[in-house]
């Protein structure tokens, strides 16, 4: 019974001995990988199959409360670094427009409708997040793409538009638009364009006529007459 009882302990000492050791290296793979030792099983899945979070454990809704300075309920998340992370969302959110957009004119290029993507997972330099834009505004950016595809005499006035839904989210999460993201993101009439550029070029030509009449030396019967 002596020796039974003696390699049941050194099976169970062996067991022991693994058990440590496979911790010790989900714990290094962890750290090398830039996760919270702590992290869940669904974390890691999300980390494998889409890479690092850029915005550490904020994303979704959350990453949206947190630039909108709402609280973030049920989860205990670091917000400390918040204000480092605006230039980084006013990309990732600049792309979440885009895409809408897009997917409005696409839809609209093969006459049927999809959900509007409220969430989406936009890639990054080094991983990707999930982007969230209420539904409201996500549905309006989705039309807006509809009727510049179907209704393109409308530019001017659906880029003034976007500019303006762009404006309230923006101010929403503390970011400023810097430039029209309506006349980047919308397809503009070339009419329109052309239009534009022959003014500039009147405009050019008459003050370079001026320029000329001015520069112009009095002539000899100019200089008799007086």
């Amino acid at each position: 019974m002596e020796w039974i009882l003696g390699i049941l302990i050194l099976i169970l000492g062996g067991a022991a001995i693994v058990v440590i050791y496979l911790s010790e290296r989900i714990n290094v793979f962890e750290t090398l990988l830039g996760l919270n030792p702590k992290v869940t099983s669904d974390k890691l899945a999300e980390h494998v199959a889409f890479g690092p979070n850029p915005f550490g454990d904020l994303s979704g809704e959350n990453l949206w409360k947190a630039m909108s300075g709402e609280e973030i309920e049920g989860e205990k998340i670091d917000i400390d670094h918040v204000e480092s992370m605006r230039p980084r969302y006013e990309l990732v959110i600049t792309r979440h427009i885009e895409t809408i957009l897009e997917d409005g004119r696409f839809d609209a290029r093969a006459k049927e409708r999809t959900p509007v993507k409220s969430i989406l997972r936009i890639p990054m330099l080094r991983g990707s997040v999930e982007s969230f834009i209420p539904f409201t505004e996500a549905s309006r950016f989705y039309e807006i793409g509809q009727e510049a595809e179907t209704n393109p005499e409308s530019a001017e006035r659906l880029a003034t538009e976007v500019d303006e839904v762009v404006d309230d989210l923006f101010n929403r999460v503390q970011l400023e638009r810097s430039t029209s993201l309506g006349r980047a993101l919308l397809p503009m009439l070339d009419s329109s364009i052309e239009e534009i550029d022959e003014i500039d070029n009147s405009e050019e030509s008459n003050t370079s006529g001026n320029d000329n009449q001015l520069a112009l030396p009095p002539s000899e019967e100019d200089a008799s007459r007086s």
